[in-house]
């Protein structure tokens, strides 16, 4: 195989109460400092942006951008932990994005779309009918600014095989939103990497059915739970979660590390 690798890149974060990932955890209470992350994977047929992370404007005045929802996620984004800025740093410029995959549209994934008019957009369908219209128990979190901008949607119902090798699948994993969605990343003949986003926010959600706080669907999210073991097992996958709290221990992140 050619070949490949995924930079993960560390846009800051927010801090919030542990319940967010567990309602019932004995430390719910506490307040996390809850990472954000995208990921650049460089394959040979095209560079692929995964996610996005938050606007620019969060470092500033999150209140602006969020609204009332500032008031509940205390944002900690500093100079520079915006998307550009951050891919930057392992020599990636917008023009050099190829395709951009949302694992959702939350304000903490969707941010940077409108820095990157010339990408391939891919969303699910069902997710850009919920970011739009959103429940009301979901609709703090969805900013129309971050996803309402005049670019191509690859609105995909399933599956998608990005390049056609095999080696970057995106797959619905509903459960968190009504259209979230996950990709598999095959790095080498042994070795895959699952980029998990917000199926799961931790590992032991998905190891002892946790369901974290901020759920759409119950039934959908441990059914897609258990698509991502089924991937794991037959491929020999490691899964990333974008807000791993441990991640300072467990992830390479760019531009100094990266996964091939």
């Amino acid at each position: 195989m050619e070949p490949l690798r995924i930079y993960a890149f560390h846009g800051g974060g927010e801090i919030a109460d542990m319940s967010i990932f567990d309602p019932f955890h004995p430390d719910v209470g506490t307040k996390v400092d809850i990472p954000y992350f995208f990921y650049v994977i460089a394959h040979p047929q095209g560079n692929v942006l995964f996610d996005t992370g938050g606007h620019p404007s969060l470092v500033s005045d999150p209140r602006m951008r969020l609204g009332d929802a500032a008031d509940d996620f205390e944002v900690t984004m500093q100079e520079g932990d915006d998307v550009v800025s951050q891919i930057k740093r392992a020599g990636f410029s917008p023009t050099d994005i190829d395709h951009v995959v949302l694992s959702h549209l939350h304000y903490d994934h969707a941010g940077g779309i409108e820095f990157f008019p010339e990408a391939a957009f891919y969303a699910q369908q069902r997710e850009l009918e919920f970011a739009h219209w959103p429940p009301i128990y979901q609709r703090e979190v969805y900013v129309r600014a971050d996803f309402d901008h005049p670019i191509e949607w690859n609105e995909l119902v399933g599956d998608r095989d990005l390049f056609g090798d095999g080696r970057v699948l995106i797959f619905p994993t509903p459960g968190h939103t009504a259209g979230h969605q996950s990709m598999l990343v095959q790095l080498d003949d042994k070795r895959a990497v699952i980029l998990v986003a917000d199926a799961a926010y931790l590992p032991r959600n998905i190891d002892e059915n946790v369901l974290p706080g901020i759920v759409w669907s119950p039934d959908a999210m441990v059914s897609s739970w258990r698509r991502i073991r089924e991937l794991q097992r037959s491929h020999n996958a490691d899964l990333i979660f974008t807000h791993d709290l441990d991640w300072a221990q467990k992830t390479r992140v760019a531009p100094e590390s990266w996964y091939e």
